[in-house]
């Protein structure tokens, strides 16, 4: 697995208070903490989504030509460790995370694109991680047949959905309004595309690029384009407020004009089979 990393620096010392970093990261969801001989290990795993990386403490540095770097900043022997290939919107979890540790301990920062160690600077971090990725895939093309590849702001507009997805469930709840799922599914012709599941009288969410609903009326299920829908039920669903564009909801005051309008209108069917595929096979570049 490739992988990208970030160092951390501090200028005229090497001196980390342990004891303050890991309380910092113990206060953060989806860390845990290990410690040997060999090493200091802060593990992550994101709560919703499953990516993984990690922050570590080694006893030497891992810094390639650390020679070469101005002598006033010293190397603290603690880096970022992440997949070279993690979606954007996890890069950018990860790297406020760096910035905030770099605020919260006066560190500075460095990777081996870098000239010389550096204060944390959003666009500078972001530009060498996407740089190295797409040099990366194109070193290795053969990659490429493992994943999916999409548009950045789409993936990134899915992958948000997915973590707020929770808050989403808590805020509808009240509201007897469905937050549905993705269905992540292949068709014959070896495309990517993104379903829900419809529920015939029910208030209903509908997340941003999907293709296919899966409408259930009672133990019977039609597949309809999404486009299709959506055009059909425009004038009754309104946008969630302060959430991803491009994802509606039925209002409880429209629910028997869009079901009614569910019922008479006689959409293309989809005759697609599908075979099911997974979130951590969806890639940006």
């Amino acid at each position: 697995m490739a992988e990208f990393h970030i160092h951390f620096f501090k200028e005229k010392s090497r001196k980390i208070d342990l004891e303050v970093l890991i309380s910092f990261f113990e206060d953060i969801k989806g860390f845990i903490v290990e410690m040997d001989n060999d090493s200091v290990r802060f593990l992550y795993t994101h709560p919703r989504l499953g990516q993984k990386a990690r922050f570590v403490i080694t006893p030497k540095s891992q810094v390639p030509d650390i020679y070469r770097l101005s002598p006033k900043f010293l190397d603290l022997n603690f880096h970022l460790e992440m997949d070279l290939l993690s979606p954007n919107y996890i890069a950018n979890i990860l790297f406020d995370l760096v910035k905030q540790i770099c605020d919260r301990f006066n560190f500075h920062i460095y990777n081996e694109m870098f000239e010389d160690v550096l204060p944390y600077k959003a666009e500078v971090v972001q530009k060498v991680y996407h740089m190295l990725k797409q040099a990366y895939i194109d070193k290795n093309p053969v990659i490429l047949s493992n994943y999916f590849i999409l548009k950045n702001e789409k993936l990134n507009a899915i992958y948000r959905y997915l973590d707020e997805m929770y808050e989403l469930q808590k805020y509808y709840q009240e509201m007897e309004t469905y937050v549905p799922s993705y269905h992540f599914l292949k068709t014959e012709s070896k495309k990517l595309v993104l379903g829900i599941e419809f529920k015939e009288h029910t208030l209903s969410v509908f997340p941003p690029e999907i293709d296919y609903v899966f409408y259930r009326s009672k133990d019977d299920i039609k597949v309809y384009q999404a486009s299709q829908v959506l055009e059909t039920i425009d004038a009754y669903v309104q946008d969630v407020p302060g959430f991803i564009k491009g994802t509606k909801v039925i209002p409880k005051k429209n629910l028997k004009k869009v079901h009614k309008l569910m019922k008479k209108t006689k959409f293309d069917l989809v005759s697609h089979t599908f075979e099911k595929e997974v979130l951590k096979h969806l890639l940006d570049i």
